[in-house]
């Protein structure tokens, strides 16, 4: 049951309003409390977007710390008798390839039959050896052509196999799955032969690809060359005929890929800049205690980026004539004097023309990915980073203000039990007064 209780009915005092505000003056330290946690909350915001910004931007320097990376290949073929694709081991070059023939697999025929049905064949064994795999299929007089080609499929090798009807009579198809003489099926039977072990019944034989790249004869099994010219893949699509220009392939710096590249290191390297800037700036006015302005974590990662963007990498490692520290101007990598990053392409491509491993000397050989990396890490790390770190003190020191609210209030919940027990016995004493009062005046007259 809910208590009724009625303020300063004998005192005359608003005892209630009284009440709670004595309890409020008690409570207030905590509002005070409350407003420096939620600075606090703000701050950790502040630090974990700057550290989700710095890993960010610790991938893209990852991007760009191994020779591949900096050194993207792109290749094109004068004419659709060829396709290439090149990777950055490739040399940046030119080759001539001619086609000769295209490979193809083998295609064998069985004998024919009148039927495909059950009871064609009395029983036998098909040994087929493909490659280093070798399996035996048997069937019996109660199988179709279609079930006989079916535990073919089933065998595990590298040939499949199929019913053919041309009008008149049946035949059992075995095509070889893979191009080349090597990947050619032998067949090997017993009691009631297919038939696939008659040479006569190879319809189309297997072949060799042949190709001349750079005037040497090349022969393979496979239409895809991946082996003959180093980081280059040729896939021959259909042969030249003898009066045909060769194709010409091309092997190139994809100066464009490297572009892409270096911009979402600029863009992530921005974000990080300006999210320090807008915390630690002075703009004139008071920055509000929801910041981070003057913060000394802040300030020293500012600085270690600072130096590190503004170092010389690779002294000495270049080995063009004439190169010795990359730097990040010397590939159109401009700071400004705020600190952001912006990519110059025309001093980017007149670096690569003159050094194609300009990107290299500086991310790679120079180091500047791995001082990037090594930056990023130490304060983005999950953990024991930099700014983890200072995420769990802004977190215990909101649980200390906590700690201390709770304190708070608990305090002013015992005033105001308390208070409200003590004015209940001024006014429980006071009607008692009253009343002996008023008992006195009706005697006395």
């Amino acid at each position: 049951m809910t208590t009724v209780t009625f303020s300063g009915l004998s005192s005359g005092l608003d005892t209630a309003s009284l009440i709670d505000k004595l309890v409020a003056a008690e409570r207030a330290p905590a509002s005070v409390i409350q407003s420096q946690q939620s600075d606090l909350t703000t701050q950790k915001s502040i630090v974990g977007s700057l550290s989700a910004a710095l890993a960010a931007l610790g991938t893209a320097a990852r991007g760009l710390d191994i020779a591949s990376e900096v050194q993207p290949r792109k290749a094109t073929a004068s004419d659709d008798h060829v396709t290439v694709a090149a990777s950055s081991g490739a040399a940046a070059t030119l080759h001539d390839v001619h086609v000769q023939q295209l490979a193809r697999g083998q295609i064998t025929a069985s004998r024919t039959f009148d039927s495909a049905g059950a009871g064609v064949l009395s029983g036998g064994s098909l040994t087929i050896t493909t490659g280093d795999t070798t399996q035996t299929v048997d069937y019996s007089a109660s199988d179709s052509l279609a079930d006989i080609a079916s535990k073919i499929n089933a065998a595990g090798v590298a040939a499949s196999a199929s019913v053919l009807y041309d009008g008149t009579s049946y035949r059992l198809m075995m095509a070889s799955t893979a191009t080349g003489t090597a990947a050619a099926a032998q067949f090997s039977e017993g009691g009631d032969a297919l038939g696939l072990s008659d040479p006569d019944n190879i319809k189309i034989p297997a072949r060799d690809a042949i190709a001349t790249i750079d005037g040497v004869e090349v022969t393979r099994g496979s239409n895809v060359i991946d082996d003959a010219v180093a980081g280059v893949t040729l896939t021959l699509v259909s042969p030249h005929t003898d009066e045909a220009a060769s194709s010409k392939v091309s092997v190139a710096l994809d100066s464009d890929a490297l572009k892409t590249k270096l911009t979402a290191f600029v863009t992530a390297y921005n974000t990080v800049n300006s999210a320090l800037h807008v915390q630690l700036d002075y703009t004139g006015s008071k920055k509000g205690t929801n910041t981070l302005f003057g913060d000394a974590t802040l300030r020293q990662l500012q600085n270690a980026l600072g130096n590190v963007m503004g170092s010389g990498y690779g002294a000495g490692t270049s080995t063009v004539a004439g190169y010795g520290d990359a730097t990040l101007g010397a590939v159109g990598l401009v700071r400004a004097k705020d600190g952001s990053l912006s990519l110059d392409s025309a001093k980017l491509t007149s670096a690569l023309s003159t050094n194609p491993g300009a990107v290299g000397d500086l991310f790679v050989t120079g180091g500047f990915a791995k001082a990037m990396t090594t930056l990023t890490d130490a304060y983005s790390r999950a953990g024991d980073g930099i700014l983890s770190t200072k995420t769990q003190s802004l977190g215990s020191r909101y649980s200390t203000l906590q700690d201390r609210a709770d304190q708070i209030n608990t305090r002013a919940d015992a005033l105001k039990t308390q208070l409200e027990t003590q004015f209940a016995a001024l006014e429980t004493a006071m009607t008692q007064l009253k009343s002996q009062s008023s008992y006195l005046s009706s005697i006395l007259g």
